[in-house]
């Protein structure tokens, strides 16, 4: 890539600067500087940087918010696990669509339905390959709700959201998210049965919180 424009040098030099935790947000951002970012930071998995229309949002997440990011999504490979099902886990990878304007760096993200469709591929391109079945979003000190926009845009099925100590399951309905009862992925799993899962404090529990998981999909598991 050429040499940085000073706008991105300065976003980049801002980026810099911040604090665990703390996110940024920069307006009229063009398209190319969003990309010259994520060039710049496509190494550093400290950041999670998203665009919408010219809207550039970089977030630091803390130790409290990658520990959570974990739990759950150590919760979904148990599941596809129990109930027999292909996965492929890409965590944070960017998804964008310069056609849409939008691009986002999850805190987790699956192909589970989709998984024979983008098998095998080393680049996946969101203009002629399927997005994820399913992404997370981890809210302990930031907002997420300006994403729902774009994982819309990006055509995502199915998204999980914690926050305040409670899950929230989105479905894709004509092009926006609304709330639903249980999962489209795992019909028999509602946004509550996480709850209690979700809400450990202390990581030397990590383990004892997937054995009781674990044990939980065997007792109420169906079909798919």
């Amino acid at each position: 890539m050429s040499a940085l424009t000073s706008q991105a040098a300065e976003y980049i030099e801002a980026i810099g600067n911040m604090l665990v935790g703390s996110a940024l947000i920069f307006e009229d951002v063009t398209w190319d500087e969003y990309e010259e970012l994520l060039y710049e930071f496509s190494d550093n998995s400290h950041y999670r940087i998203s665009y919408d229309k010219g809207t550039l949002e970089i977030m630091s997440p803390s130790e409290r918010h990658e520990y959570r990011k974990s739990i759950l999504g150590s919760l979904v490979e148990i599941l596809t696990e129990e109930l027999n099902l292909d996965l492929v886990r890409l965590g944070s990878t960017t998804w964008k669509k310069r056609k849409n304007s939008q691009g986002a760096e999850p805190d987790e993200s699956f192909y589970i339905a989709s998984c024979e469709r983008i098998r095998n591929k080393h680049e996946i391109d969101l203009d002629t390959d399927p997005p994820p079945d399913l992404v997370i979003e981890i809210d302990v000190s930031h907002y997420s709700r300006n994403k729902f926009a774009i994982y819309a845009g990006l055509g995502v099925p199915e998204f999980w959201r914690y926050r305040k100590n409670r899950i929230h399951f989105y479905r894709l309905v004509e092009g926006q998210y609304v709330e639903i009862a249980a999962s489209d992925l795992f019909p028999f799993l509602k946004p509550s049965d996480l709850t209690g899962f979700m809400n450990q404090d202390y990581v030397e529990e990590f383990n004892q919180t997937k054995r009781a998981f674990r044990e939980w999909v065997k007792t109420h598991k169906t079909a798919p």
